[in-house]
């Protein structure tokens, strides 16, 4: 990590580029995030209330600095002139000022903190609009992490970290799609330098936005009436002093902000790598919780124990130890410029009464008075001064996490999905369900392993086709291109229609959501009913399940209080995996356009007795389906039409099955 990273001029690009998400000028961008958003709880009209606020605080705050020196002139006064009746209102001015102060501070902080919420939600919404567009959220945690590993002889390869450009292509989803690329075998690399590969997406889309709009958040008040501020008390000073008085407070502070800058861009860097680690670290604890019986299976506590007492020590303690190092010396130079300042001002106020004479013809009485409202002036202009100074910890809070943030957006904004074109074509048959044409390709990591060469293959209504071969030689692979989420060298073409496809994984994905939500995934527009509620207690029957709604208090409605990984046996996800499918083909029978007619199944049932898996084929037999299956029991062979045995180096065999009546 080098200085790119710190407090310099590439942070302002950055943080300028963010701020038009944070705070749009465009009238169009006004709701682009939130629909329900109101034109008065945009960020914009936020900013102007605070500084609103903040030009009220001000003024309050300079009628209360000039409290002491009435209170002076009033406890000052002889006998004969004292007037206790407005020493009183002054009393009840002063205390009504006090509380409008406190008050107008409180507004300033909840003004601020609402900000905060709507800078968050817009950031994080607009990460979110990248991360789960185009399966980058995919690239960013698979594909990427394999490309780290790549030998320097593959750079000239497919597919580049820093050669990741998006492209707008419109929702397809109920077209035909037909992949051909480009006439060239490989794609265009890019020789601009390298974006580091993001660690942690989750890290950087919650930890370090959440810690980025809340520190702006916090100085945005500052940030808007500093000038104002800084520019009056600047005329107020001239006046006392003549022009050396805010030129040396200027020069003064020039001067230390230099001081401070290289301690900041120092901490910035070191703030910008703890977070990796932290992150990691976050990682490493996150494998213990998804993976705790396999390792208590191994009895590896022991293991583990070593192994993270090891990182926290080696690793993440000597970061944290230099940021402590490089914050004290920070403080040093804050705290330090904070203190001299208050020095500064009497020194200010000696020139003009022992040098310049300013105040020669002022009785002592008169003097005092002079002094207490000038010493105000000058010494509010230096605290001014002392509150961008002390900005230096926020800044360099908000220097990493800017860093972080854009870093991961530009990353994003620049993943190249030209190799997964698609070509919308009519030349597919009525009854043709998938094509593959001369399809060759590599993995993403290694353009020298050939996985398949040259494969043809046609597959017509209701024509099933096995996939056999042994571990890690490409079964996967195939059903990764198919579905376009592998960037590689390529040639050759498939088609079939996307929006009649439907694919099970090998390793089902539930999370905590109810089962009815789970069961509906990945569609985000279905509606609970009292059917919904019959129908998946029915299925749920049908496929041994029932007794999963005991975690849910017999409800498909109510979420688990456990993720359901840690409720369910591999088996039985792998069986609710199924019942997905079951309902999806239940539901889009009416729905020509739609209707599922193309199955991708990737060992769906290796966590299976032979009698679930027979029950789990004849269903699918009994449909109007075109099956894909991925295996290694020789118990799949009767339900398919023909085997597709892949070797090493690209080869593959296609033979004739006998499929069972």
């Amino acid at each position: 990590m080098g200085a790119e990273n710190s407090f310099n001029y590439l942070f302002l690009k950055r943080i300028g580029r963010l701020l038009r998400i944070l705070l749009p000028f465009s009238r169009l961008s006004l709701n682009i995030h939130n629909y329900n958003e109101r034109i008065y709880t945009h960020p914009l009209i936020l900013v102007l209330l605070i500084l609103i606020n903040e030009v009220g605080l001000q003024y309050v705050i300079y009628v209360v600095g000039l409290l002491s020196s009435v209170f002076l002139d009033e406890l000052t006064k002889p006998v004969d002139q004292r007037d206790f009746p407005a020493f009183r209102w002054l009393v009840v001015r002063s205390f009504a000022l006090v509380i409008l102060n406190a008050l107008l501070i409180a507004a300033s902080t909840f003004l601020s903190s609402i900000l905060y919420v709507k800078w968050r939600m817009r950031l994080v919404l607009h990460l979110h609009s990248f991360y789960f567009a185009k399966r980058r959220y995919y690239h960013l945690l698979n594909t990427t992490q394999q490309n780290t590993s790549r030998s320097k002889d593959d750079n000239l390869s497919t597919y580049q970290n820093y050669n990741i450009q998006t492209m707008n292509i419109a929702n397809n989803e109920r077209e035909l799609i037909q992949y051909t690329p480009t006439n060239s075998s490989r794609l265009s690399v890019s020789t601009h330098p390298s974006i580091d590969n993001p660690d942690n997406p989750d890290q950087r889309i919650t930890q370090d936005a959440d810690s980025l709009c809340r520190s702006l958040s916090a100085i945005i008040s500052l940030i808007v009436i500093s000038p104002f501020t800084i520019g009056y008390y600047t005329y107020q000073t001239w006046k006392v002093t003549g022009y050396y008085g805010p030129l040396g407070i200027l020069i003064y502070f020039i001067i230390w902000a230099g001081i401070n800058k290289i301690f900041i861009s120092s901490v910035s860097r070191t703030i910008f790598k703890q977070n990796i680690l932290e992150g990691n670290f976050r990682f490493l604890h996150t494998q213990i919780r998804t993976y705790n019986e396999s390792i208590a299976f191994y009895n590896g506590g022991s293991f583990e124990h070593t192994h993270f007492d090891s990182y926290l020590v080696k690793i993440l303690s000597p970061i944290l130890y230099r940021r402590a190092i490089q914050q004290f010396f920070l403080s040093f130079s804050t705290n330090s410029y904070d203190y001299i300042g208050s020095i500064i001002k009497y020194l200010l106020m000696a020139l003009a009464i022992f040098v310049f004479h300013f105040y020669d013809n002022l009785t002592i009485s008169e003097l005092i008075q002079k002094i207490s409202q000038s010493s105000f002036m000058i010494g509010y202009l230096i605290y001014q001064f002392n509150k961008v100074n002390d900005l230096t910890d926020q800044i360099t809070l908000i220097a990493a996490n800017t860093h972080r943030v854009q870093e991961f957006l530009e990353y994003m904004m620049k993943i190249d999905t030209t190799w997964s074109e698609k070509q919308l074509s009519k030349n597919i048959e009525q009854d043709e369900i998938l094509i593959i044409k001369n399809l060759s390709y590599s993995t993403p990591n290694n353009n020298k392993h050939i996985v398949i060469k040259n494969l043809n293959l046609t597959l017509n209504k209701r024509q099933h086709l096995l996939i056999t071969g042994e571990s890690g030689v490409g079964k996967t692979s195939l059903f990764r291109v198919l579905y376009s989420i592998w960037p590689m060298d390529i040639s050759g073409s498939f088609s079939y229609k996307t929006a009649q496809a439907f694919l099970l994984p090998q390793r089902p994905y539930f999370t905590n959501k109810s089962l009815h939500d789970e069961l509906s995934y990945p569609d985000v527009q279905t509606l609970s009913t009292l059917t919904s509620q019959i129908e998946i207690g029915q299925v749920l029957t049908q496929w041994n399940l029932e007794h999963i709604l005991d975690c849910v208090e017999s409800s498909v409605f109510t979420c688990p209080k456990y993720a359901w990984q840690d409720l369910l046996s591999p088996g039985e996800l792998q069986r609710l995996s199924f019942v997905r499918l079951v309902l999806r083909l239940s539901s889009n029978q009416n729905n020509q356009a739609s209707k599922t007619n193309l199955v991708f199944l990737d060992e769906i049932t290796s966590s299976l007795d032979i009698n679930i898996e027979m029950k789990m084929y004849n269903y699918l037999l009994e449909q109007d389906l075109t099956l894909v299956s991925i295996g290694h029991r020789e118990t799949l062979r009767q339900y398919h039409h023909s085997e597709l045995k892949l070797y090493k180096n690209g080869k593959y065999v296609i033979e004739k099955l006998q499929l069972s009546s």
